[in-house]
């Protein structure tokens, strides 16, 4: 159903259904192991996303409506699963990149204060990227948004769990720090030993995904050249 506007890993539609515009997201690559286990142990991403989604507005938080989420089980395995929510028409974080630097500078502002009222409310989303946070403005000031709810924690944290919430913002590093600084007047800590955190733990996030895709080249290498030789051999008639 609906128009494809993003195909991945995942795959997005948007559709209208009963005057509603809808975003139905589809989790497609669900692994073996993961097909038994998402049927008969743990909740699927999608009803995950659906009951997250609805603890972050009962909480106070913006977040898409959740509609439904479907699961499609078949002798014990999951097959595919679906997260149905309402349209948004927020915009990605990741496009403050492309607005006056004034103009960033306010929605730094305002972002950083918004952070620190989710960890305030104990509230720590695992994928906590400039593309799953949404922002708007509404006239008066900017609000924001979560997408992509899946994975989430709501739990009371520690200053070191707060700062490697923050380890996947891939903003500029002086729009970084700056947002750093904010984050730090929010909460009431120090500016510098904020900072040196979150860098630390986006430099340490940034030598994994180095060394993982240092790995993965280094494997693909290996099965190639090692890869077996089919021959084949044609009797030749007569």
């Amino acid at each position: 159903m609906g128009a494809v506007v993003h195909k991945a890993r995942n795959v997005i539609r948007v559709d209208i259904a009963r005057n509603t515009k809808l975003v139905i997201k589809s989790y497609r690559q669900i692994y073996l192991f993961n097909q038994f286990v998402y049927a008969n142990v743990l909740p699927s991403k999608a009803k995950r996303a659906f009951h997250y989604a609805g603890k972050l507005i009962s909480k106070g938080f913006r977040t898409p409506e959740p509609v439904a989420y479907i699961e499609c089980v078949d002798n014990g395995r999951m097959t595919d699963s679906y997260f149905i929510c309402t349209y948004t028409d927020y915009q990605p974080l990741k496009t403050i990149l492309e607005l006056p630097q004034d103009e960033a500078r306010r929605v730094i502002d305002q972002f950083a204060t918004y952070t620190a009222s989710l960890h305030q409310q104990h509230i720590y989303h695992k994928d906590f990227s400039i593309g799953n946070i949404l922002f708007k403005y509404n006239g008066h000031e900017y609000t924001f948004s979560l997408v992509d709810n899946n994975r989430m924690n709501f739990r009371q944290g520690s200053f070191a769990d707060r700062m490697k919430n923050l380890r996947r913002l891939d903003l500029p590093l002086p729009m970084l720090a700056y947002y750093g600084q904010q984050y730090a007047k929010a909460t009431g800590e120090n500016e510098l030993f904020t900072l040196t955190a979150m860098l630390n733990y986006r430099k340490k996030r940034m030598l994994f995904r180095y060394w993982k895709g240092q790995l993965k080249h280094f494997l693909l290498r290996f099965l190639t050249i090692h890869r077996p030789v089919l021959r084949l051999e044609q009797k030749k008639a007569g």
